[in-house]
């Protein structure tokens, strides 16, 4: 079975920072989707979605847009499904490691979604997933279990991603 690693941690621990110091450390083709915060000055006011292997950018989450409320978001379950959950599936067919950030309430309330992370668990491919720390809901509990799952804290974020590089590419 192909090296699988999950990373979770506390909101602003570094998450998606380090799993983007893995992709460009790792020297393998990545794909998957990347979430990025969006700011207006020093406010959070949303979240873009990447795919990796495309460059697609689209909307998982602002303060103003469509779709069911999660905290203070708005999650747009179109732009979810159109890029997040085509990215994930895309990696599955032609990337050599499955990139999924994040597994969390917004992300789970496509079915689209969690169907395109279900069939990436299933696939024979390495993958790198963030997953909420506090979410309860089966698919996030299974990648906490089924995965090697790294915790992200103010003191282990600058080592993590050694370890995480090792962890999934062990003959590097």
């Amino acid at each position: 079975m192909p090296e699988r690693v999950a990373i979770t941690g506390p909101p602003g621990s570094g998450k998606s920072t380090l799993v983007k110091k893995v992709i460009d450390l790792l020297g393998r083709r990545a794909g998957g989707v990347l979430a990025r915060e969006v700011r207006r000055g020093r406010e959070r006011t949303g979240f873009l979605l990447e795919d990796l292997l495309t460059g697609d950018q689209g909307t998982l989450a602002s303060l103003d847009g469509p779709g069911p409320k999660v905290g203070r978001y708005r999650v747009c379950l179109r732009d979810l499904e159109e890029v997040g959950a085509e990215a994930v599936e895309r990696a599955v067919r032609e990337a050599e490691v499955v990139v999924i950030d994040e597994v969390g309430p917004m992300e789970l309330l496509s079915g689209p979604f969690t169907g395109a992370v279900e069939a990436a668990l299933a696939s024979d491919k390495a993958m790198l997933v963030v997953v909420h720390a506090k979410s309860s809901h089966p698919l996030a509990e299974r990648i906490r279990m089924e995965l090697r799952l790294f915790v992200v804290t103010e003191e282990s974020r600058d080592r993590l991603p050694e370890e995480v590089i090792s962890a999934l590419a062990p003959q590097l």
